[in-house]
């Protein structure tokens, strides 16, 4: 008999994060919406019962199941149909078009949570007798189909939860570092380094549902990296289970004992080995910001001082440049009188296309954090903005992990809402914008369904900086994901054709495979494979993702199922 005891789950099974979250858009958004893309105000997709969604049966036979059981004694092996759909996806766009219309064609054979590295060890080893396939599962945020439990021709996956890894191993003061088990979320780490006056300083907008192992996994970006780095840059050691061993890389600030093996590791995407705990550098800090917003006349002229601020060495802790769609979306998100008013001040000041800038200042304390945003006002006069003040930064700040549940609101109106991201240099950036755009709605137009796009900067780096966009489109019955492909692929062959990169911090899964050989090479690709048939000889960690994804959309999504 299989557990019927579930791994602990934090996100609803069709939807990002946990209830109480959708606030619908404001009336000036949704005439905006259908202005934009024809948005059919009457349009209404409930969601089904979770017993209603139809999952695969499970492939695993009665001794797969004994011998998953005895290899993880304290651990559980449920192959529940609740728990095996909440594992099943991601929180991408087609993982949430899928689930609300419960069509599931792939899904784990059953879910594993483990409890220790000798059951990790003895796990993998099971999986590679018998052939099954394994997944390993965090906080299931991936947006690129990154955890989806494609079994790679075994015939036989597994999830493999890791939140039963879920504890801090040491905080050393001296050193400010902390060593942490890959299974922890990132508010549970946070809480436990706050009183002392540290943080690990990483805030993706997935936060409070991504773990630590996740973020490596993915080489995550946080909201704050201009104050604080990467994630990739601030990890100094790791521990790292794969079929063929344990490989532990000491806690070390800096080598040069050849190529940096944890470089391995970080953005692997659970394929090379399963992350088990890391060493993670921390930075001192109040846990307070003071903010400040300024308007651009341009996004050309925003993007450019953006640059100068950052080669000046003049960055602020968090920085982010909205361009005039989007600016012009978040305004009709304000109640109508404080928009009207915004257009009205905006009339009066001569800016024709604004672009808001939003600037948090961090430190130690607030004088030091205030001193900092008058030192950035002065530094920004004679330049072609205005400065209107903390009101955007606070409101942005008290909603800065609530925005994905957008996708939720509008899908249920039959809007589809994505998001996808690159990086370029900085005299290319706003070129690129522009080429991603034109192409997203030229793709778009071969459905008669206009798309709406919305971009920003929000990581910047002294040769260039990040590009983020999000987009609506009205979904057309049964050709849902025909859609959301064509539009994907299109802005991936803009990326590759104009100088950006296929992803800066969501990862490839499968989702950005068909352009990585072309980013990366083949002769890349093959050495990665190397490197798994070295790691995994048998292939069966996270099979159909990286370096072995599918060359198109088509190749992996039943495009013609919704």
């Amino acid at each position: 008999m299989t557990s019927t005891q579930q791994p602990p789950y934090r996100m609803r099974w069709w939807g990002w994060g946990v209830d109480g979250n959708d606030s619908p858009i404001t009336p000036d958004a949704e005439e905006m919406l259908v202005q934009k893309i024809g948005m059919d105000v009457t349009a209404h997709h409930p969601l089904p019962n979770i017993a209603e969604v139809h999952l695969p049966d499970s492939r695993l036979l009665s001794d797969d199941i004994s011998a998953l059981q005895e290899a993880v004694p304290n651990g559980t092996v449920s192959v529940e149909h609740d728990t095996r759909l909440k594992h099943a996806l991601g929180r991408s766009y087609p993982d949430l078009a899928r689930l609300r219309a419960g069509v599931i064609d792939i899904a784990p054979d059953a879910v594993v949570a483990a409890t220790t590295e000798q059951e990790l060890i003895d796990l993998l080893k099971v999986c590679t007798e018998r052939g099954i396939a394994v997944i390993t599962f965090g906080g299931g945020t991936s947006v690129v189909g990154g955890v989806e439990a494609y079994d790679g021709g075994f015939g036989k996956a597994i999830a493999l939860s890791m939140v039963n890894f879920n504890k801090i191993l040491g905080i050393d003061t001296e050193a400010e570092t902390v060593e942490v088990q890959a299974g922890v979320f990132g508010p549970d780490l946070e809480a436990a380094l706050q009183p002392l006056g540290l943080t690990v300083g990483h805030f993706p907008q997935s936060f409070e549902f991504s773990t630590v192992g996740g973020w490596m996994a993915c080489r995550s970006s946080g909201q704050e990296s201009s104050g604080y780095g990467r994630i990739d840059r601030n990890v100094i050691g790791m521990r790292v289970i794969t079929p063929a061993g344990v490989i532990d890389l000491r806690d070390m600030p800096s080598t040069a004992a050849g190529p940096d093996p944890r470089e391995l590791f970080l953005g692997s995407e659970g394929t090379l080995g399963i992350i088990l705990s890391a060493t993670i550098q921390l930075h001192r800090t109040d846990g307070k910001m003071v903010f400040d917003t300024y308007f651009f006349d341009s996004f050309e002229e925003g993007a450019d001082t953006f640059r100068e601020l950052k080669q000046s060495g003049h960055i602020p802790h968090l920085a982010r440049l909205s361009d005039e769609p989007e600016t012009a979306f978040g305004i009709a998100q304000l109640s109508g009188s404080l928009g009207q008013k915004l257009d009205k001040y905006f009339e009066l000041r001569k800016v024709k296309q604004p672009c808001m800038a939003i600037f948090g200042f961090g430190g130690t304390n607030k004088i030091a954090a205030r001193a900092e945003r008058e030192a950035l006002a002065a530094r920004l006069l004679g330049k072609k903005c205005i400065r209107l003040g903390p009101t955007a930064g606070n409101m942005w700040v008290k909603h800065r992990f609530t925005s994905p549940y957008l996708r939720d609101v509008m899908m249920e109106r039959r809007v589809a809402v994505d998001t996808l991201e690159t990086a370029t240099t900085w005299d290319n950036a706003v070129t690129l914008r522009t080429e991603i755009v034109r192409a997203m709605e030229a793709a778009a137009e071969k459905h008669g369904s206009p798309v709406f796009v919305l971009c920003h900067i929000s990581h910047m780096y002294a040769s260039g900086c990040s590009l983020y966009f999000t987009y609506f489109f009205r979904e057309e019955p049964g050709k849902v994901l025909e859609q959301w492909a064509d539009i994907k692929t299109a802005a991936g062959d803009a990326m590759m054709a104009h100088g950006g990169t296929i992803t800066h911090h969501h990862g490839v899964g499968q989702d950005h495979a068909p352009q990585f050989f072309t980013e990366t090479s083949q002769l890349y690709a093959r050495v990665l494979m190397a490197a798994k048939l070295e790691l995994d000889p048998a292939g069966i960690l996270n099979p159909g993702k990286l370096a072995a994804g599918p060359e198109t959309l088509a190749d992996r999504y039943r495009l013609d199922s919704i």
